[in-house]
């Protein structure tokens, strides 16, 4: 049916919202690392000047190194991954092939709408394509009720013929013979068994139970979705929070260890809670974005 084509079209849109917003997401995940796989080598760079000076020790070296190569090994993955989102997208969406999708750089600077729950609701009470399917369910069965119902009541089969014959004059009194006949009935089906009838308002009755659960299915994915899609919004302003105090602490430890006042490990603790807090904020922009597109997937409005 066409609500069933509706929902497989929906289901494939939302598939290739999230290949994309994955795309998106490790695209700046790839910035990120980029930009601390930089300042992890400057920083790597100042400790041999220093080690050259003898103020700095070879295990200091060793470990920051390590640091390095544990970055540049994860920018690897990032960009496999980024290698498989791509194909995965192109493949769905039947581009040709070796195509690279470049996710646009302002889909985060974009306002997204903040209506209420219950404009939401509304909305999918009117275009989610599994209620409009469960309800198609419903009407169907009723239809095929209807029909059973019908034949069970009496069929009365007519044929009609019409003969006008002259009067009998030589009859005393004379007959008259301008007579109309209705002939030739046939009653058929006239008691239908029950058993059909039955199974039918069944099956009716579990369309309508179906149409009552995939409704509280849709409203209960609604208010969830709705709730994941402010919390993004409390969650991002959050991580901006993190990451500048990350970014502070970072920047504070390097000024001491450079003055000889911090040690090894709070250059690594301080370098791993900036690439933390910077990988957190990633993920929390993408999600207003995913949530938002939940929202519509769940609404039947993607």
């Amino acid at each position: 049916t066409r609500y069933a084509t509706d929902f497989q079209r929906d289901n494939i849109r939302f598939q290739l919202t999230g290949f994309y917003l994955d795309i998106y997401k490790y695209t700046n995940l790839r910035r990120v690392m980029e930009s601390n796989i930089s300042a992890a080598e400057k920083v790597l760079k100042e400790m041999q000047a220093r080690y050259e000076q003898g103020t700095a020790l070879q295990n200091d070296i060793t470990r920051y190194e390590l640091l390095v190569s544990n970055l540049e090994l994860q920018l690897v993955k990032i960009n496999n991954t980024l290698d498989i989102l791509n194909v995965n997208l192109v493949t769905t969406a039947g581009l040709p092939e070796g195509t690279v999708v470049v996710p646009d750089s302002t889909i985060l600077t974009r306002s997204l709408p903040m209506n209420g729950e219950q404009w939401w609701q509304q909305e999918a009470m009117l275009n989610s394509p599994s209620l409009s399917l469960a309800r198609s369910g419903v009407d169907i069965s009723r239809k095929a009720e209807n029909i059973i119902r019908s034949e069970r009541l009496p069929k009365i089969g007519l044929q009609a013929g019409w003969s006008i014959d002259g009067p009998i004059l030589v009859e005393v009194p004379p007959i008259n013979r301008n007579l109309s006949y209705w002939y030739s009935y046939n009653i058929s089906s006239l008691y239908k068994s029950n058993k059909s009838l039955a199974k039918s308002r069944a099956a009716t009755q579990r369309t309508i139970e179906e149409l009552a659960a995939t409704r509280e299915s849709v409203s209960l994915a609604v208010r969830a979705d709705h709730i994941h899609y402010l919390e993004a919004y409390e969650e991002l302003q959050n991580q901006r929070k993190s990451a500048e105090l990350a970014e502070r602490n970072y920047r504070t430890i390097s000024t001491r260890y450079s003055a000889d006042m911090a040690l090894i490990t709070d250059m690594l603790d301080a370098a791993n809670a900036k690439l933390d807090a910077e990988k957190q904020l990633v993920n929390a922009r993408i999600n207003i974005i995913y949530y938002y597109y939940k929202l519509l997937f769940t609404t039947g409005k993607i």
